[in-house]
This record gives structure tokens, C-alpha cells and sequence, in this order.
């Protein structure tokens, strides 16, 4: 039984010998339809998974989130910005928290763990397949541990997996120590590369 490629392949074969318009329209519907090389660099995000993204400012996560919003994905973005400086943050999609200790409507406190987890588990639950990204994790660690930190993604990761979300960490790994960055390291295995301008 051939594979779809070695149809393909055969397909551009034989329209070597037909004429030109023929040829580029075929030529159209096989670069559309089919099999991409994976370029260096290209990165896949899977439902059900947790990434980690490494950076000081939390700029690529941005980027990652504001694409699969205009996508139609239901997002969940925990900021150390204020919300009012987010591209995405009028999105219909999209709900902001702002962790900050500051107290006030859509806020959340850093060192509030039990309470960051109760708005990303009832998101989740809520939205299935959603997306969650939170940065400040350097945030929570100075208001908490690293440990406490550590359990919270855990379980975490656990309610994003169940519900096939994504999830996705914004943290600079600069802040750990060594046995801190292989702890999260085996939690969130996936590291999202990011790609040099």
C-alpha cells in the first residue's frame, strides 16, 4: 500500500510531462497538503502538556498566548504587569490576573497560593482545552519557597493535564540554583526554545 508521499512523489513525477498551469496548480495543492519539513527551531505546543519558558521579561509567553487567543482559545494569563498594559487584555477570551499585593478587583496576591490555584482550577475545569500562562513565578518564590512554589505547579500542571489544557510558565532560571532548575526542570520537562530575533 503506497504512502500518501509516495503518491505525492509519483503526482510530481507525472506532471513533469503536462503543461504549465496544470502543473502549478498541482504543485499548489502539494505544498498545501503536503508533509512539512520541521524547520530548526519550530516548536510544537500539545494539548495536555506544561511548558516552561526561560526569560527575564516574559515577552515570548506574550507572543505564545496572544497567538492561540487568535486562535479562539479560552486563555488565562497570570501577570506581574498591570493588565492595562496587555495587547490581549481585552480580549473577549482572555481573563488577566494581576499578581500583585496591591488589593483590588482582578488582583491576586504573590504569596496566595492556595487562591492562585482555585482561579486556574475553576478556569480549567470551566474551560477545557483552555490555555494558562503565569508569570511572576520569581514572585512566588520570594513571597513563599521554592518548594511551596514547586508542589503549587505540580498540581497545577496535574488539573491543566486532566482538563487537556496547556499550561505555560514564564520564569527566568538565572534566579535558581542549581538543584532548584533540575527540580522544575523534571516537573515541566517541556522548554519552549525561543527563537532569536
Amino acid at each position: 500500500m503506497p504512502t500518501v508521499e509516495d503518491l505525492l512523489r509519483e503526482l510530481k513525477i507525472a506532471l513533469k510531462k503536462d503543461d504549465a498551469t496544470l502543473r502549478k496548480e498541482v504543485e499548489r495543492i502539494v505544498k498545501k497538503y503536503g508533509r512539512k519539513k520541521k524547520r530548526k527551531g519550530d516548536f510544537e505546543i500539545k494539548a495536555g502538556h506544561a511548558y516552561l519558558v526561560n526569560e527575564k521579561a516574559s515577552k515570548y509567553a506574550r507572543k505564545i498566548f496572544q497567538q492561540i487567543l487568535d486562535r479562539g482559545f479560552e486563555g488565562l494569563y497570570i501577570s506581574r504587569e498591570n493588565p492595562d498594559n496587555l495587547d490581549f487584555s481585552s480580549y473577549d477570551n482572555a481573563i488577566v490576573y494581576w499578581l500583585t499585593s496591591v488589593k483590588g478587583e482582578g488582583r491576586v496576591n504573590p504569596g496566595d497560593l492556595p487562591k492562585i490555584q482555585t482561579i486556574i482550577s475553576s478556569f480549567i475545569t470551566k474551560h477545557s482545552k483552555g490555555v494558562v500562562v503565569i508569570e511572576g513565578t520569581e514572585s512566588m518564590i520570594t513571597n513563599t519557597d521554592f518548594l511551596k512554589v514547586l508542589r503549587f505547579l505540580q498540581r497545577i500542571r496535574d488539573v491543566v493535564s486532566e482538563n487537556h489544557g496547556i499550561l505555560i510558565i514564564s520564569i527566568d532560571m538565572d534566579i535558581l540554583n542549581s538543584k532548584e532548575k533540575a527540580l522544575l526542570k523534571k516537573e515541566i520537562i517541556n522548554e519552549i526554545p525561543i527563537k532569536k530575533a
